[in-house]
């Protein structure tokens, strides 16, 4: 059975530079042609999928001193996390542009097999320089799971039902961030460190079973063009130069030294040279469409304040914590567990409101109104608190943060052709995670000094940035979710 979408010029409306259909009952009743089952074995597929590549990004953080007491390293071991972050934020909008063009099915089910692969090879490292090469290799097919996930589900859910569908989603990339150290800690202890990769065996089975029975064959048209490869190549060295100077190990470097400085003109001179390539070049990587599309860059900003001021922060709250209210290890990271609590009761109720009305506008304003109150109000902090005050601090930000955290993307695919969805997906994506990179060097540098008397201004400073996104979601089309899914044929 395939849908073939009937519409007429009337039945358009012009977002951004896009054309988006307006609904109708013909493309609603299109819509529930796909199978419930078919759905929910997706969204499945996509939990699991989820939970793979969400908390291999933390799970190490336990089990590193053992594995270099293994294999040896030591100086080098920061590139276990670097790479795998690295190759993942690199190849995102590769992947979306590779999906546009190619299709994602495929393309999809391969990035999986090979993260399951990757993993398993991860676990029979002998050497940190093997074991750093193989994070890298997870973290290429990592980038390609993530943003192609979120791009299929376009292809078979509808954008008004797509927060209800991908609210579960949601909440286990923001659960799996957190409790990864707690998994990598117990495995670690109980059946050694190679099971933090090896774990992900039985489970990327179970997905890639899920995802090739449910993920849709696409029949519409796809976007014309090939791949830009020294765009591609002048992307990657960009990003890679931003990353490593921002992240982790840039701040081991002192930005007068030779080594910095070098890095900073290498890095400019690529971001340079993309931009103007991308500019004037009939194929780019990221297409201009994307780019002058104002919903699109509106949600790529709002998911680059959730990375920053609040994915970011979430490594530092239990440091946080135990410096000023003098908590446990284990207690201050149960805090967390507010945050979590409060994303998961504001995503699923948006997420029913969404699907239900349709409209969205006023979510991303309330969110990011909610949690810079919540960070003005955690800007109080000091030994006196009480830790069931910084619980609801948290639990008011997690709040804020499920009303929009999982809408952008949805936002921004609703926004453009069926051709550019997968550039789109990618493109909220990068900035999202350039966010969560930029946002935890900003703040481990402000921490590093002291963190007392820094603070009221650490807070003051991220809540700053939700008010921005308050001010930027005003700009937001007032209109409502598409009712129909992309283009789709039969599944399995």
């Amino acid at each position: 059975m395939v849908w073939v979408p009937r519409t007429s010029p009337r039945q358009h409306q012009k977002v951004g530079t896009g054309l988006v259909p307006n609904l109708s009952l013909s493309s609603r009743a299109s819509a529930s042609r796909v199978s419930p089952l078919g759905h929910r074995s997706l969204q499945v597929a996509l939990l699991v999928v989820t939970l793979l590549t969400a908390i291999d990004q933390t799970i190490v953080a336990t089990a590193l001193p053992t594995i270099v007491e293994e294999v040896g390293g030591r100086a080098a071991m920061g590139w276990i996390f670097a790479g795998y972050t690295l190759a993942m934020t690199a190849t995102m909008p590769i992947y979306g542009r590779l999906g546009d063009l190619q299709g994602r099915r495929r393309l999809f089910l391969g990035c999986l097999v090979g993260f399951v692969a990757a993993s398993a090879l991860c676990g029979a490292a002998t050497s940190m320089t093997q074991l750093i090469v193989l994070r890298a290799l997870q973290g290429v097919t990592g980038g390609g799971v993530l943003v192609l996930s979120q791009a299929v589900v376009a292809d078979a859910v509808s954008a008004r039902d797509r927060g209800r569908f991908m609210a579960p989603v949601g909440l286990i990339y923001a659960t799996s961030s957190v409790i990864g150290p707690l998994v990598g800690g117990s495995l670690t202890e109980t059946l050694g460190w190679r099971w933090i990769f090896w774990v992900n065996i039985p489970l990327g089975a179970v997905a890639i079973a899920l995802a090739v029975r449910s993920v849709p064959h696409p029949t519409g048209p796809r976007a014309h063009g090939r791949l830009d490869i020294p765009g591609s190549a002048l992307y990657v060295g960009a990003v890679t130069g931003l990353v490593v100077l921002t992240g982790t190990l840039g701040r081991e470097l002192s930005w007068t030294s030779p080594a910095a400085l070098a890095g900073v003109v290498v890095t400019s001179l690529c971001g340079a040279l993309f931009v103007a390539r991308m500019l004037r070049h009939k194929d780019p990587l990221i297409p201009i469409g994307v780019l002058r599309n104002r919903p699109v860059v509106i949600a790529s900003c709002l998911g680059f304040a959730v990375g920053a001021a609040v994915f970011a922060l979430v490594g530092y709250v239990p440091t946080i914590a135990q410096e000023v209210l003098s908590m446990r290890p284990a207690s201050s990271g149960a805090l967390l567990l507010a945050l979590v609590m409060g994303m998961m009761l504001s995503t699923t109720t948006t997420a029913q409101w969404t699907a239900r009305t349709g409209r969205y506008r006023r979510l991303p304003l309330v969110g990011c109104a909610t949690s810079a109150v919540a960070l003005t109000y955690l800007a109080g902090l000091d030994e006196s608190w009480p830790p069931w005050r910084v619980g609801i601090g948290l639990f008011v930000l997690g709040v804020g943060v499920g009303c929009f955290m999982m809408l952008v993307v949805t936002i921004a695919q609703d926004a453009v052709s069926s051709e550019l969805v997968g550039s789109a997906t990618s493109a909220v994506n990068l900035v999202r995670e350039l966010g969560v990179t930029i946002g935890a060097a900003t703040i481990g540098s402000v921490l590093a000094v002291s963190i007392t008397p820094r603070l009221p201004v650490l807070f003051l400073t991220l809540a700053s940035v939700f008010v921005a996104g308050a001010g930027l979601s005003l700009l937001l089309p007032d209109r409502t979710l598409s009712e129909r899914p992309g283009p789709i044929g039969e599944t399995g």
